[in-house]
């Protein structure tokens, strides 16, 4: 199971990396300008949001790598308890049996 959704959180981190960077493709700051152009306010306000945006999709790119690392560790951890569960096998076999 642990493996499962360890995989599961790395095609989730893909997908969102993936999404982030087309929504950061999208964003085009002329097109921006055009549409605030001749408004009062809108100077000041792509001069307030370019650093939010940018903080924002930086943001989302990092979710997107950790997501993807905690599917990693999941994997991780599954390797380590499959291993440990055939070490623990192994061990309780090699015991002697009391006798009768």
């Amino acid at each position: 199971m642990l493996r499962t959704q360890g995989d599961v959180f790395v095609h989730i981190g893909t997908d969102f990396s993936n999404a982030a960077k087309k929504l950061r493709q999208g964003v085009d700051k002329d097109a921006a300008e055009k549409a605030f152009e001749g408004c009062d306010f809108g100077e000041i306000f792509l001069t307030i949001y370019e650093p939010i945006a940018n903080g924002m999709f930086d943001s989302m790119d990092s979710l997107g790598e950790r997501l993807e690392g905690i599917g990693d560790k999941l994997g991780s951890m599954a390797k380590q308890y499959a291993e440990s569960d055939e070490q623990g096998i192994h061990t309780i076999s090699a015991v002697g049996r009391p006798q009768i």
